[in-house]
């Protein structure tokens, strides 16, 4: 869990250093759009966060806990990873926002990496933990997913 959390944090800092240490020269009003990628990836991990606190604990806890329960409710009914998807939209729109065109392509890589992490580690740890139902949930629902109609479904079960 620590790892985790911690890789996530490395990728996200390493876009912010980069957008420091180089040149600002991206126009003002294409910064705009990173604004919108961060609102965009700060929704998605309230829904995911919101969701398997309500969901995915056979006993409720205060503050953060691993889920012990498996979940397909809310917006994991149409993507399999929506936290980790919103953290993905904070990074671009980090590297957007710095105004810098090489913070941007890194966060591109910083991306790529993130979704070969989920993809190789966690849908491991997934499918250890939770077996053919997990399998089966993989075959059905895709790890990411941008549709109007999944925050709809996702804000309806909160």
């Amino acid at each position: 869990m620590k790892f985790r959390f911690f890789y996530w944090i490395f990728l996200f800092l390493s876009v912010i250093v980069v957008g420091i240490v180089m040149e600002a020269n991206m126009p003002f009003y294409i910064r705009i759009l990173g604004v919108v990628f961060i609102i965009y990836g700060v929704i998605l991990n309230y829904l995911a966060g919101k969701t398997l606190k309500k969901y995915a604990h056979k006993i409720k806890t205060k503050g953060f806990s691993v889920p012990d329960k498996f979940t397909k409710d809310g917006i994991f009914a149409c993507m399999r990873h929506p936290g980790q998807f919103g953290n993905m939209f904070l990074m671009v729109g980090v590297g957007i926002i710095s105004g810098s065109w090489y913070a941007l392509a890194y966060s591109g890589w910083a991306i790529f990496f993130g979704a070969l992490f989920i993809l190789y580690v966690e849908e491991k740890e997934a499918i250890k933990k939770y077996g053919s139902e997990y399998c089966n949930y993989i075959k059905t629902t895709p790890p990411f997913k941008i549709s109007l109609e999944c925050m709809k479904k996702a804000f309806k079960v909160i």
